[in-house]
C-alpha cells in the first residue's frame, strides 16, 4: 500500500475573485512565500469535507455554505515523498466582511482570475483556480465529450 499526505484547499470564489492567501516565510512548509488557497493537512480518521470546514474555520473564522468536492489531484515526484493528495472544494461565504481577519499566513487577497495569473501560486493550487474558472466560470468544452 502506498502511503499519501492528504490535504485539502478551497477554492473561494466571492463576486467574481478568488480569495487566497501569500503563506508564510518558513524553511519548514512547502512552497514559503508564496500565494495559494486556505487548507490544510486532514486529521486522523478526519474526512476531507471535515477538514475543509475546520481548516476555513481555524484559519479565517468564516461560515461557508456546504462545500463542494470539485478536484483531487495526486503528486507525486521525487520531490514529495509519500506521495501527496490534495482535494478542492468550492466553498461559498455564507458573508463576507469588509475587514477580513486572517489567522494564517502573511496576508490575503480578493484577485480576479486574471490577476492571479500574474503572482508566484502554490502549482496544484493555481491548477485547481484554473479548472474552477475555465470549467465552471468560463463554461468552456475543456474535457472530452462522451461518445
Amino acid at each position: 500500500m502506498i502511503k499519501k499526505y492528504k490535504s485539502v484547499g478551497a477554492i473561494i470564489f466571492y463576486k467574481g475573485k478568488y480569495l487566497i492567501q501569500k503563506r508564510d516565510n518558513k524553511k519548514k512548509i512547502f512552497f514559503p512565500n508564496f500565494w495559494g488557497v486556505f487548507g490544510g493537512s486532514l486529521m486522523k480518521r478526519e474526512s476531507p469535507k471535515e477538514a475543509i470546514i475546520r481548516e476555513l474555520k481555524e484559519e479565517l473564522n468564516l461560515s461557508f455554505k456546504e462545500p463542494i468536492q470539485i478536484l483531487k489531484l495526486n503528486i507525486s515526484s521525487k520531490n514529495f515523498k509519500p506521495t501527496r493528495q490534495r482535494t478542492f472544494f468550492i466553498c461559498k461565504p455564507k458573508n463576507f466582511p469588509k475587514n477580513l481577519k486572517i489567522y494564517e499566513g502573511q496576508d490575503y487577497a480578493l484577485l480576479s482570475f486574471f490577476n492571479i495569473k500574474k503572482l508566484r501560486l502554490v502549482p496544484w493550487d493555481f491548477s485547481a483556480i484554473s479548472y474552477h474558472h475555465y470549467n465552471t466560470i468560463k463554461k468552456l468544452q475543456i474535457l472530452p465529450k462522451k461518445k
